[in-house]
């Protein structure tokens, strides 16, 4: 058994590297830097490194002489998958697509992560990126190949979720991709016209009322 607070580290075949919060579960693909930053928090607490590698790594990469030097405490464990969830379902593409991490996005759409996994509420990233309103990641979710209209397990769709938030531009970017205004949420019946509406949003509510053709 490992004490102290511990922290999971990847290091993919390309060199990529997916860290894992031993204790909230986070997980994220990182920079060199910033795992160099998480590694001297991690020793000056005490902690270890739980590290893996895909099969076909070398056993002494630059990060596990860097790990080492660092004076980082090392154990083995096994390989995460790129996908790897928090409890709640969360995905590293989630989170960072959520709080506009557009550089991590990238990085992970590159290493090929599933646009379409699901949280516990069945969010994919893409509704992820609207309901954070981040136009550029869901533009990239969208050139990526992300479902325009999957929806959530209430019947919500990312366009709903847009125009929620009023998104002018992201409503106008999913409607640009086919997503299909006259969907309606299963929970209550709304279209995401009913719902640009409801919250008071008349630009959002009149590119979609040109497109139904509601009066």
């Amino acid at each position: 058994m490992v004490d102290g607070p511990r922290l999971y580290v990847h290091i993919a075949d390309d060199g990529g590297l997916l860290v894992i919060d031993g204790e909230e579960g986070r997980s994220a693909w990182v920079t060199e830097a910033e795992l160099a930053r998480r590694i001297d928090v991690l020793v000056a607490a005490g902690g270890s490194v739980l590290l893996s590698q895909e099969r076909g790594s070398a056993a002494a990469t630059p990060i596990l002489v860097s790990l080492e030097a660092a004076g980082a405490r090392i154990v083995e464990a096994s390989a995460p998958h790129p996908d790897t969830r928090r409890q709640d379902g969360v995905t590293a593409l989630m989170a960072s697509a959520y709080v506009g991490a557009a550089e991590l996005v990238d990085d992970v759409l590159r290493r090929g992560a599933d646009l379409e996994a699901r949280d516990a509420s069945g969010y994919t990233a893409l509704m992820y990126a609207t309901n954070g309103g981040r136009e550029a990641i869901v533009r990239a979710l969208l050139d990526a190949g992300a479902d325009v209209d999957a929806p959530d397990r209430r019947g919500s769709t990312p366009l709903m979720f847009a125009a929620q938030l009023g998104s002018t531009r992201v409503v106008e970017w999913l409607l640009g991709r086919g997503a299909d205004a006259g969907a309606r949420r299963i929970a209550d019946g709304l279209t995401a016209l009913d719902v640009a509406e409801r919250n008071g949003h008349d630009r959002a509510a009149a590119i979609l009322r040109s497109v139904t053709g509601s009066t």
